[in-house]
Order: structure tokens, then C-alpha cells, then sequence
């Protein structure tokens, strides 16, 4: 029996990522953030993503900006970014909305995406918005689409 051939090219961003490059991100309501600004006591140091949040928070799964630069990196050593629009100072331009457009190239292949920083400012709020665009625009080459989707991504039907 011959060894499973691993994939190449662009196929390796439609694996699925494994459960050590996945991450919980919190996700809480306007009134869990309002309930623990008005009461720090409120909030709990969380054991699954190690923050302090209302204690009813839902939790996302997401790659990191390391994991995908890994699967990148595996399927295109040479691969690229570049904002769409610059500013007047010649640095990439941030919309009305404090996003970036960018494109993405990976095996000569280009698609486009769009981070932003919710709200942060400086340079936290730039790597953010950097790692949003690159983990959004890599979506649209299939990376952790089973992630993105909210239910059974290909299910059989049989339900």
C-alpha cells in the first residue's frame, strides 16, 4: 500500500488546522462588557482563554497569525502581502472604519482581504488589523473555512 502523498501548492490551505494551532478568542454581548466595566468583581480570569471577561461569554475558535503564516510558509516559501491603497505618507491607507485592504499572494495566486483592530489604537492596532486581513484574505484560498462557518461545513445531508 502506497504512502498518502502530502498535498501541494495551494491545497495544503484547505487541511484542516490541528487542535494545538486552533485558539479561543472571547466574544462577549455589549451587556457582559457594560456588567464588568461597572463591576470588575463581575468578571472571572477564564480558563480557556486566560482573560478576564463576563463568566457567560461564547468563545470562537481562530488560527493565529503564526499558525497561518506556518501553513502559508508550507505552501508557498515566496508568498506575499501588500496593502491595496496607500496613504500620502506612502503607508497603507486605513478606511473610515479603521480596516486595511490588502492582497494576498500565494503561489501566484491573489485574492483580497480586509482586518481591522476593534478599536485599538498604536501599534497593537496595527499588527491586528495586519493579522485580520491576512487570516481574512487566506479564507478566501480555503484556510480554516470549518472555523469561519458557524455549522457543519460539508455535511452529509443526513440529518
Amino acid at each position: 500500500m502506497s504512502e498518502k502523498q502530502k498535498p501541494t501548492g495551494l491545497a495544503p490551505l484547505r487541511e484542516p488546522f490541528p487542535a494545538n494551532a486552533i485558539s479561543k478568542l472571547p466574544k462577549p454581548t455589549k451587556a457582559q462588557t457594560d456588567a464588568v466595566k461597572a463591576d470588575f468583581k463581575a468578571g472571572i480570569r477564564c480558563d480557556i482563554c486566560g482573560t478576564w471577561h463576563h463568566p457567560k461569554v461564547v468563545h470562537l475558535d481562530y488560527v493565529g497569525h503564526a499558525a497561518l503564516t506556518d501553513r502559508l510558509l508550507e505552501c508557498d516559501p515566496a508568498w506575499n502581502w501588500e496593502p491595496v491603497a496607500f496613504d500620502d505618507k506612502g503607508l497603507p491607507a486605513i478606511d473610515g472604519s479603521g480596516g486595511m485592504w490588502i492582497r494576498l499572494t500565494v503561489c501566484g495566486v491573489t485574492r483580497l482581504g480586509y482586518g481591522d483592530a476593534e478599536g485599538k489604537t498604536g501599534g497593537n492596532a496595527v499588527k491586528e488589523r495586519i493579522g485580520d486581513a491576512l487570516r481574512n484574505a487566506a479564507m478566501r484560498f480555503g484556510a480554516a473555512l470549518d472555523l469561519w462557518h458557524k455549522g457543519d461545513l460539508h455535511g452529509t445531508g443526513d440529518d
